[in-house]
């Protein structure tokens, strides 16, 4: 068609070409807009993909160099970064109620730290002068003893082994020989175990509160005189976890009759199973309230949802966890019996990390969670019926502004930005995540869970792994026993030496309730470590000044 002698003459033929060329311009246009469309999807996609890598990037130097803790606000008084009660339809919010400047900041004396050695055995080593040094040079009579000096030292002297060898005499008469008389057998913790309770109270607390694997302590064992194999140690660790089990059992019943459980898991590596070489079991923890202060483990192959639902068959109450999907089919599954409260922290901890690539609206988020943190703190001292009642007049209003907020964001941001997927976490969790303030009883996270955790978390960086399945239930039985002294700041070694002898005596709920660590610290005040709960009450006087100080307003 470049060539003019080839153009058609006749109208309607040129109309036609005409028509045809326009059609091609026309797709041709169409055809640019759809790669500038793309070209534009591809770009912003490319640089979507680059904002999460370096987010990616952010958090791995946040999590290898930087704090862990998520805090917003460091200074006092440096108060909000977005005034949260603007905005169409905004709820108005209740101001927190802050404390007096001056009570806040009154330094509160603390315990002394100071150790008492009075209460320990005093060994007096008498030093004296040469007996021609007690006589006078001058006049030589003999010197009077006018008083004394002391100085005093701190000795350490290492353990040892003792064995008791328990003498039974019998007794017998020659002329009528109608039996023999012997005093009883003393019980032992095991049948046919040299060990006694002692000793086998130092090798649970040593392997299961002090994390140190068994192999150290056979050399420790040699090191105190007496080579210990650890296939022993071993065997006595199995046997007494079979004997503490009834007293396992006992907690484990009084833990699901509660109203309110909270509940994490952990990892650890196990050796051996079906296949062969190493595989993935875990730890589950099942925390009871105030009226039932009592931490159980459970242990399980894998992580699915078979052992949370098996352990919780015939519980009824609030289970406060983090948004596993195995939980929901228990959920679902018992008809209403078992209600799901969600972990703020967890839902915090996605819009914290969502900070670098939506600074502002991930920040207002976290400034209205920080707000229901800080009703929490004024909370925590009161009762329960007191608890709840606050929650509702103060945390109610920030959870409706927040959901108001969040469904905002959600039709804004693009889908699979960080603070999309973090507000997605937050609406899919949002009735869970808003039971809290229904029931004083309930925290706002699941923090409590996660902490009681830490000895598995440490123990595997010791232990490395467990030897065999046979091994998990057993380390689940002995770290419920330890738990319960740690929680009510019970010595471990006194407590679990105690628990066995017991046990081994009469192994029946009724007889065995006197041991729950609860009443047995009653019972026995002078084994509680009063400087630990001293610790800790400091600790929550020292946070609760704290947070009462980044409460108080800016001063002009």
């Amino acid at each position: 068609m470049s060539n003019p002698a080839s153009w058609p003459t006749d109208p309607d033929k040129c109309h036609e070409l005409l028509n045809r060329l326009s059609q091609q311009v026309e797709d041709l246009r169409t055809a640019l807009d759809q790669a500038a469309k793309l070209h534009d999807q591809t770009v912003a996609e490319h640089n979507q993909a680059v904002d999460e890598l370096h987010r990616q990037i952010d958090l791995l130097r946040r999590y290898i160099f930087g704090p862990r803790r998520e805090r917003l606000i460091e200074a006092p008084g440096q108060g909000h970064l977005f005034e949260l009660d603007q905005g169409q339809g905004a709820a108005v919010l209740p101001e927190p109620a802050v404390l007096d400047d001056g009570a806040s900041r009154r330094r509160r004396p603390r315990p002394s730290r100071k150790p008492d050695y009075d209460h320990l055995p005093q060994i007096r080593v008498e030093h004296d002068v040469p007996d021609a040094e007690k006589v006078c040079s001058h006049c030589g009579e003999p010197k009077a003893r006018i008083g004394e000096d002391q100085a005093r030292v701190l000795e350490f002297i290492p353990a040892h082994f003792e064995l008791h060898v328990h003498v039974l005499p019998k007794y017998a008469c020659s002329r009528c020989r109608d039996g023999v008389t012997a005093p009883e057998t003393p019980p032992r913790p095991s049948s046919g175990c040299i060990a006694g309770a002692g000793l086998l109270s130092g090798v649970i607390v040593s392997k299961f509160s002090d994390h140190l694997p068994l192999y150290r302590l056979e050399d420790i064992s040699t090191r105190e005189g007496l080579y210990l194999p650890r296939s022993t140690l071993c065997d006595w660790v199995g046997k007494v976890a079979d004997l503490l089990r009834p007293l396992y059992e006992l907690e484990k019943k009084l833990v699901l009759d509660g109203p309110v459980l909270w509940t994490d898991d952990t990892s650890v590596t196990v050796l051996g199973g079906d296949k062969g070489g190493s595989h993935k079991g875990h730890f589950w923890v099942y925390i009871g309230g105030a009226a039932l202060p009592y931490d159980v483990y459970d242990f399980t192959k894998n992580r699915q949802r078979d052992g949370p639902a098996q352990f919780l068959v015939n519980y009824a109450g609030y289970l406060q966890a983090d948004a596993f999907s195995g939980y929901d089919g228990i959920y679902t599954g018992s008809a209403g019996q078992i209600i799901e409260v969600a972990c703020w922290a967890h839902a915090r901890r996605k819009f914290f990390e969502a900070r670098s690539s939506h600074p502002p609206e991930a920040s207002l988020i976290l400034q209205m969670i920080k707000r229901l943190y800080d009703v929490e703190d004024r909370a925590r001292p009161l009762d329960d019926e007191a608890r709840r009642a606050l929650r509702q007049a103060e945390a109610v209003p920030v959870l409706e502004r927040l959901e108001l907020e969040l469904n905002r964001l959600s039709i804004e941001l693009l889908p699979k930005s960080a603070l999309a997927q973090a507000v997605t976490y937050a609406l899919n969790q949002w009735r869970a995540l808003c039971r809290y303030p229904e029931d004083g009883r309930l925290t706002i996270d699941n923090n409590v869970s996660e902490r009681r955790l830490r000895d598995q978390a440490i123990g595997r960086k010791n232990w490395l792994f467990l030897g065999n399945d046979e091994a998990g239930p057993r380390a689940a039985v002995l770290y419920t026993i330890l738990a319960g002294a740690k929680r009510h700041r019970l010595e471990s070694w006194a407590y679990l030496r105690d628990v066995i002898l017991q046990s081994s005596v009469d192994p029946s709920p009724e007889f065995l309730k006197p041991l729950l660590p609860d009443r047995w610290a009653l019972a026995h005040p002078e084994h509680v470590l009063s400087h630990r709960v001293e610790e800790s009450r400091e600790k929550a006087r020292r946070r609760d000044d704290r947070r009462a100080r980044r409460r108080l307003p800016s001063k002009p």
